[in-house]
């Protein structure tokens, strides 16, 4: 029932969840340009990443990691991750991260993410719920919070994969933000990978989610109905939808109302 969206961002990493209804964000055209900004900035950031490893006499060619990212994939870490495990360099994607793609890695490179806030901002704009994700992962988690709550932050996880807690329940009451898990599901492939949908919540825990989501995910509909019915076309509402979880209806037209 969820459409679930990661965008990291400036600064120091930091994940925000993007939760929409089924019918996607009110304002597809607004998420479109930020992601295709952000896709820009993942080509050059990879190809940053490349550099540096040809540098490190760790040569990985282009078109390796292109093919592992698959077509019309703005190729991340992962995928060259995977190439240097698959190119015979480290074992696995952990080594690879750990020996060249860390954070504090010899191959690290940043890529152009938006600033934070200004995610958190957009998604409030466009009918989403926003979501700090994984915030034990940040040096400054007060900090950060603290920020992203004044920008308009609705929730952050609490419970994580693993089924603890780590005192990050109370910094959500604190500030006033929704409680919520996740699985950090990345697709790395490794072992310990968590895989989407197996972290266990609390029922009350859903209920309340779906009791915050529910009037903005409400407002967010009848906006992309009007807008909608500016131009009722089959086009209008594939452009509409692309966000969204619901198929643009094969065979659709405009209801003739017949003549008067």
């Amino acid at each position: 029932l969820l459409s679930k969206r990661e965008i990291p961002g400036a600064g120091e990493p930091v994940h925000i969840l993007a939760y929409y209804g089924m019918c996607g964000p009110s304002r597809f055209d607004e998420l479109d340009n930020m992601l295709l900004n952000i896709r820009e900035g993942r080509y050059l950031r990879a190809k940053n990443m490349l550099a540096k490893l040809n540098s490190l006499k760790v040569p990985i060619k282009w078109e390796h990691v292109t093919k592992i990212a698959g077509e019309g994939v703005a190729p991340g870490r992962l995928h060259i991750a995977r190439a240097l495990v698959e190119a015979g360099y480290v074992d696995n994607v952990r080594q690879a991260f750990n020996k060249y793609l860390g954070n504090d890695g010899p191959a690290y490179a940043t890529g152009s993410e938006p600033f934070t806030e200004t995610v958190v901002q957009m998604i409030s704009r466009t009918g989403g719920i926003s979501a700090l994700a994984h915030p034990w992962s940040l040096k400054n988690p007060d900090a950060v919070i603290r920020s992203l709550k004044g920008a308009g932050l609705h929730a952050m996880e609490v419970y994580r994969s693993d089924g603890k807690v780590d005192g990050f329940s109370q910094l959500a009451e604190k500030y006033g933000l929704l409680k919520l898990g996740g699985s950090d599901f990345h697709g790395k492939g490794t072992k310990d990978e968590t895989d989407v949908g197996e972290v266990k919540l609390a029922i009350t825990t859903l209920c309340s989610f779906l009791e915050m989501a529910r009037p903005i995910w409400c407002s967010a509909m009848k906006d992309i109905l009007l807008k909608f019915a500016e131009e009722p076309s089959a086009a209008n509402l594939g452009k509409t939808l692309k966000f969204g979880q619901l198929s643009n209806p094969d065979g659709f037209a405009p209801i003739d109302s017949g003549s008067t």
